[in-house]
C-alpha cells in the first residue's frame, strides 16, 4: 500500500492499517492492474490506490458505518468503489450492479478471489433489474454510484433501491457539482429523496466531491424508467 494521502478521512482509514485488510485491498489492485483487458481507466499502482481504494474511502466518510447492513454499487466496473467497501464493511451485505458482461464476469472473478462472502455481483442493467427483483426496492441503507451518467441519471437509478432513512453516495468531480446538483434538486423530491450536502473537496487538487441524498418518502412505483427514458427531464410530467 502506499502512503495514504493527508486528504483521507473517515471511519474506515483506520482499518487501512489492519494486515488482513491491507492484503485484500493489495490483492484488489494487483487483479485490476494485471486484468486481461482494460478495466478502468487508471494505469499504475498508484492511480488505482490513490484514485481507486482512497478514493473508495472517502466516498463514505461522515456515514454510521454500524447501521449500514445492505449496500449497493451501481456500475461497479473495476470494483470502485464496490469491491473496496465491501473489504473494508465485511459485515455488510453488498451488491455490485454492472451492466456490461465482461466486466461483471471480472468482478465476479475478483470477489471470488478475495473470498467476499457478503458481495454478489448482478449482471444487468440497474433499471432492468430493480423491474424483475423488487425484493431489492428499497432494500439498501446506501446506495453508491460512480460515473454512470450525470446526476440526473445517477438519483433515477439510485434512489429506488434505498430504504426510507437510506442515503446515496455520489463521487462528482468538483468543476460541475453545484450546477447539477441545483439541476437535479427538483427531480430528486419527486423520486423520494433531498439532497442533503455537498462533501468539502479531496483528492488531487481538491478536485473530487461526494453528493450526499437521503431518502425520505417511496419512489413512485413507475421509476426507474428504461434505459432509453434515462436522463430526460421527468419533472415537468
Amino acid at each position: 500500500m502506499i502512503q495514504k494521502p493527508s486528504w483521507l478521512n473517515g471511519d474506515l482509514v483506520g482499518q487501512l492499517e489492519e494486515d488482513s485488510i491491507r492484503e485484500r485491498l493489495e490483492a484488489l489492485v494487483k487483479l485490476v492492474h494485471e486484468a486481461p483487458f482494460n478495466i478502468t481507466g487508471f494505469r499504475t499502482p498508484e492511480e488505482l490506490w490513490v484514485h481507486g481504494v482512497f478514493d473508495a474511502v472517502q466516498t463514505v466518510q461522515g456515514v454510521r458505518l454500524s447501521e449500514i447492513h445492505t449496500a449497493i454499487d451501481i456500475g461497479s466496473g473495476g470494483g470502485f468503489p464496490g469491491l473496496v467497501l465491501a473489504i473494508l464493511m465485511n459485515s455488510t451485505s453488498w451488491l455490485l450492479i454492472e451492466a456490461r458482461q465482461k466486466r461483471a464476469e471480472y468482478l465476479s472473478y475478483m470477489a471470488e478471489r478475495l473470498n467476499l462472502s457478503n458481495t454478489q455481483v448482478i449482471h444487468e442493467r440497474a433499471e432492468e433489474f430493480i423491474r424483475h427483483q423488487e425484493e431489492y426496492r428499497e432494500w439498501a441503507d446506501i446506495v453508491t454510484a460512480r460515473a454512470v451518467g450525470s446526476l440526473k441519471t445517477t438519483l433515477e437509478l439510485s434512489l429506488p433501491f434505498l430504504k426510507i432513512g437510506g442515503r446515496g453516495l455520489f463521487p462528482k468531480g468538483r468543476t460541475h457539482v453545484r450546477a447539477e446538483v441545483e439541476e437535479s434538486r427538483e427531480l430528486c423530491q419527486k423520486l423520494g429523496g433531498n439532497i442533503e450536502e455537498i462533501s468539502v473537496p479531496y483528492g488531487d487538487n481538491g478536485t473530487s466531491q461526494v453528493v450526499r441524498v437521503v431518502k425520505v418518502r417511496a419512489t413512485p412505483p413507475q421509476f426507474p424508467r428504461r434505459a432509453k427514458w434515462l436522463g430526460m427531464d421527468i419533472t415537468k410530467e
